[in-house]
């Protein structure tokens, strides 16, 4: 696989899409049953990787935000955390991709910011999981969807700790383009996760485009670094549905215009996540294939 850190700043570049989908169709519970499937159902996950090499997505993430310890022992799967690892990466290397990314979520354990105890258990935490990944030649680690600037320092310091590579990092964002937790603004975790060594930084969010516009301009404002943007789909409820509204990305069609716009405003990496199926990343990949980063 090719150094993807050749490409920063010069090729945009669409991720796979989350698996909570495919996972949630087959009748799993993705927030508890992830790890269960990583070990005990790869095939979803190959077929998955197939569908994705259909539409040449070139940056193909693996299904294991559970890996951390804390995570996989909510799952009844403590200790198992190589295992998911070598699991990961057989799978995504058998799909052969340009670029894979490990991925890894946050543990879900409280956070204490004043307690030098609490963030030493949370690096801890994910020292491990990185250490167990970086056995493996993936291209990237990827920290995603985290919701507070504490954990996020935490995350990136063990990453830094024991691994040289590439590290993206994901802020997950309420509609209001702000971090739930309030332990920091935006533009202050941005600013943490470039000075603890983030390499490439975004959000996750399903809030509209004109939203969007002001959080990449707080993005460009508190970095230099590649900046990543996953578009959040939620449910569709036809009942419920008010696309300006409820469910800005509720069809694949939807990802074109977010995508030029998203290019117009200098972001390199895009993901559609939450519900998005597998046609939300062809239609970021026909509109982005080809296209220069715009600095």
């Amino acid at each position: 696989m090719a150094d993807i850190q050749m490409r920063f700043g010069k090729d945009m570049l669409v991720l796979s899409t989350t698996f909570d989908r495919l996972f949630e169709q087959q009748g799993f519970n993705v927030k508890t049953e992830e790890a269960y499937i990583d070990l005990c159902e790869p095939e979803l996950i190959e077929q998955a990787y197939q569908m994705e090499k259909m539409i040449e997505v070139p940056c193909l993430c693996t299904p294991t935000e559970c890996i951390t310890n804390a995570r996989l022992a909510h799952e009844k799967f403590e200790g198992r955390g190589p295992e998911v690892a070598q699991m990961a990466w057989e799978t995504v290397d058998a799909a052969n991709p340009q670029h894979s990314l490990a991925v890894i979520g946050p543990t879900g354990l409280p956070i204490d910011e004043s307690s030098a105890t609490s963030l030493k258990a949370l690096r801890k935490q994910y020292q491990q999981a990185v250490s167990e990944l970086i056995a493996y030649p993936f291209d990237a680690i990827y920290f995603s969807g985290f919701f507070n600037g504490y954990d996020a320092q935490c995350a990136l310091i063990a990453a830094r700790a024991v691994y040289d590579g590439p590290v993206f990092l994901s802020f997950a964002l309420n509609d209001k383009g702000e971090l739930p937790s309030g332990s920091h603004t935006l533009a202050e975790a941005v600013q943490l996760a470039d000075e603890y060594g983030a390499s490439v930084i975004g959000v996750a969010s399903g809030a509209r485009l004109e939203k969007l516009q002001i959080v990449v301009e707080t993005l460009r404002a508190n970095t230099n670094k590649p900046l990543l943007v996953e578009l959040v789909v939620r449910e569709l409820i036809e009942r419920a549905l008010d696309p300006d509204k409820d469910n800005p990305y509720y069809s694949p069609d939807t990802m074109v215009d977010a995508a030029f716009k998203l290019h117009a405003w200098g972001v390199q990496f895009l993901r559609a996540a939450g519900a998005a199926s597998v046609a939300y990343t062809g239609a970021l990949v026909a509109t982005l294939a080809g296209l220069d980063v715009v600095e």
